[in-house]
């Protein structure tokens, strides 16, 4: 992008702006305590619950669990597993006592209990991501940008996981969570691959060089770079620089751009359109993907505008594919 930008500037007399790395702070995750949500403690007697259901061995094998020394430091992405746990005991020894209709207000009680705490699994799913380093890491700008490479890198399998991660949240309350195996493996989908943080930086630093392209080519008077609104020496130039280095190199990184932000910013809005999101959190992932000023529809106006500043350039100098000025470029 330097080169090209470089290049641009020559031809035309211009002058750009180097991207400053400040300016991926726009894309910072707010601090973890401004997107967690507060869950009031449920507690019921663990007392109780062995002598009067001696028949709801896993009911109290749960509460016993969440009781014990790791129960009660579990992560939280173990507790939305948890949850869904004690939700089917709950469920199952409410079945028992209602079968056996001697117990009746102890299953008014984990009724009761049940409601509550399906009432609070989409804020436990919630502070479940957003307590995640994994989660926090994948949606973190990187150092450095996307490699220049072939389309054999890829972010299928983070991207997947992340689709999955927002269908159990938007499944919720009514479909339970999975256990935390299967929330675990979705986690490490994210953490084992980093394409996500580089794609951030790329759209950032890619944005900002089409913006400054863009302004070097709208910012040139077409009279004078071609008076006779003909080919001249200097525009027959910037012709070389828009096939040599705009589409000979930039076009392919833009491609590849294009190939794994598309899928990743409709997954990033999925997942904003999980109900009960915190607000710091839905305006971080605004900032993104789904929005007009957000990173991912910036890229997108910023390279339809780029496109169409060269068209125009061009055009006005008899010099784009078709016109009499095309001809096929030489490096120099």
């Amino acid at each position: 992008m330097q080169n090209y930008l470089d290049r641009i500037a020559r031809v035309l007399q211009q002058q750009w702006q180097p991207f400053e790395p400040d300016q991926l702070a726009d894309y910072r995750f707010p601090a973890r305590r401004e997107r967690m949500i507060d869950i009031p403690p449920l507690r019921i007697s663990l007392l109780d619950l062995i002598v009067d259901t001696n028949d709801c061995r896993l009911l109290q094998q749960r509460i016993s669990e969440r009781n014990s020394v790791l129960g009660k430091v579990m992560p939280w992405s173990h507790r939305l597993a948890y949850d869904g746990e004690l939700l089917r005991a709950l469920e199952h020894c409410t079945t028992l006592l209602n079968q056996q209709d001697d117990q009746p207000a102890l299953g008014e009680q984990l009724t009761a209990l049940a409601a509550s705490k399906r009432a609070t699994l989409s804020a436990t799913y919630w502070n479940a991501l957003n307590a995640s380093e994994e989660f926090e890491d994948y949606l973190r700008f990187a150092n450095q940008p996307l490699p220049i490479s072939s389309s054999q890198i890829t972010d299928q399998d983070a991207v997947a996981a992340l689709r999955k991660l927002t269908e159990i949240g938007a499944a919720l309350p009514q479909q339970l969570p999975p256990d935390r195996a299967h929330i675990d493996a979705l986690l490490q989908a994210l953490q084992q691959n980093q394409r996500s943080s580089q794609l951030i930086t790329s759209l950032a630093q890619t944005t900002h060089g089409l913006h400054q392209a863009t302004h070097m080519l709208t910012a040139t008077n077409p009279r004078l770079l071609c008076p006779m609104q003909a080919p001249t020496a200097r525009s027959k130039i910037l012709l070389n620089v828009f096939v040599l280095f705009y589409a000979g190199e930039i076009q392919p990184y833009l491609a590849q751009l294009q190939r794994l932000g598309q899928p990743w910013a409709e997954a990033v809005i999925a997942l904003r359109a999980v109900p009960d999101i915190p607000d710091a959190t839905a305006h971080a992932l605004a900032r993104l993907a789904g929005e007009k000023n957000s990173l991912w529809e910036e890229y997108q106006a910023a390279l339809t505008k780029h496109t169409q500043a060269w068209q125009d350039l061009l055009g006005a100098c008899e010099s784009q594919p078709g016109q009499s000025g095309w001809q096929t470029p030489t490096e120099g």
